[in-house]
């Protein structure tokens, strides 16, 4: 008997994955990748309602790069549906239909490889690695950009302080959760539109992440000295009953609007419910911003207590007017279905804060607005 040597992965070469305007490049090592609908368990997204959660799964065997279909609505070479489609040079295959997305496939050879810049890679991982739509720059090995990594242990730190983590910043598709760890280690620079959406969740103005790469200040490194905790926490006891009076003031003032709706001109009805579920939201935000940073002041936790529910029977009762809007409806429809936005959007295939973009009535895209009315037919047959 003959024993069969297998070579190294080393000697495999590198798959380069081309999708849309993306190029991802992935090592042997880096194998399976998955290619669907929703990231996790997806490394690469297509988002299209013909593409399953796991569509494509990427593999080796044979010392060869495979990619196997695991759809519903097929894999297609040349207008074939395949079940099994070994790469052996440069390929595009369809996805979801004979005419569908197209997924191009290159095989590059690892010795051209210099090692001198930090590749983008897909991880197969939870986390995964950078995902190009998400970073404009990596940096070189060996050499470091003081300003990115300054910008990056910022943003780590008030992430922390915020108890945001990785997991739900990737899975309401604000970065990829590969390129703010490269991010925050200082291997990378993210994109101005991801920036502007890191700067929204970690509640900084809008140019705050470029501001604090070129030496500006970094607006919350504000702990204080040891001997300053005390007087910090003072502040803190006196300053949220406070915020949570006001907060309550403001509600009391918006149940009294709240209770004439149904008498208001219908022409007028609609514009004042929107108005008033405005001011609603943004007490939402002042209690929510200081629940967060209050610490032994349950009448801030009560406050958000009060406007949430506020917030619930002012979308309710909209919902079972004549006028009410999509999100309304869909807002009413979702909570007698008792499901949580991140349920609902997983079964419309988008993502929780698309979800709730609708239901606030913001403008949305046009293959969100056809999930979010296929999710209310769904919901309506229940």
């Amino acid at each position: 008997m003959i024993d069969t040597v297998l070579p190294e992965a080393a000697v495999l070469p590198k798959l380069i994955i081309r999708y849309a305007d993306a190029e991802y490049e992935v090592l042997p090592e880096d194998a399976p990748i998955t290619i669907g609908r929703q990231l996790p368990p997806a490394q690469i997204v297509v988002d299209d309602p013909r593409i399953s959660r796991v569509h494509a799964r990427i593999e080796i065997h044979d010392d060869q790069w495979h990619i196997h279909d695991r759809s519903t609505n097929g894999v297609y070479v040349d207008g074939v549906r395949r079940d099994d489609i070994p790469v052996t040079g440069e390929l595009t295959v369809r996805l979801g239909h004979p005419e569908g997305i197209p997924v191009s496939f290159i095989l590059s050879d690892p010795a051209g490889d210099t090692g001198a810049t930090a590749v983008t890679t897909v991880a197969a991982s939870a986390a995964g690695d950078p995902d190009p739509a998400d970073v404009t720059m990596t940096v070189a090995v060996g050499e470091e950009d003081e300003g990115i990594k300054r910008a990056g242990a910022a943003v780590a730190r008030r992430r922390q302080r915020l108890g945001i983590s990785q997991r739900r910043l990737a899975a309401e598709k604000i970065v990829n959760a590969g390129a703010l760890i490269a991010f925050e280690k200082g291997r990378s620079w993210p994109r101005r539109s991801t920036r502007e959406k890191l700067e929204e969740i970690l509640q900084w103005p809008r140019g705050t992440i470029e501001r604090i790469r070129q030496g500006g200040p970094v607006p919350d490194d504000d702990t204080p000295p040891a001997d300053d905790r005390t007087e910090a926490v003072t502040t803190n006891i006196v300053q949220a009953p406070l915020m949570a009076q006001a907060i309550e003031i403001a509600l009391r003032g918006l149940a009294a609007r709240i209770e004439t709706v149904e008498t208001l001109p219908e022409a007028g009805r609609r514009e004042a419910i929107r108005q008033m579920l405005d001011e609603i939201r943004h007490l939402e935000d002042l209690a929510t911003d200081a629940a967060r940073s209050a610490t032994r002041a349950p009448d801030v936790a009560l406050a958000l207590s009060d406007v949430r529910r506020t917030y619930h029977g002012l979308m309710m009762r909209a919902a079972q007017m004549p006028d009410a809007t999509r999100g309304q409806k869909l807002y009413a429809a979702r909570q007698e279905a008792q499901l949580t936005p991140e349920e609902a959007a997983n079964v419309a295939g988008i993502d929780a804060r698309t979800l709730l973009d609708a239901e606030a009535d913001r403008p949305l895209s046009p293959f969100a607005e056809q999930a979010i009315d296929t999710l209310l037919k769904w919901l309506a047959r229940r």
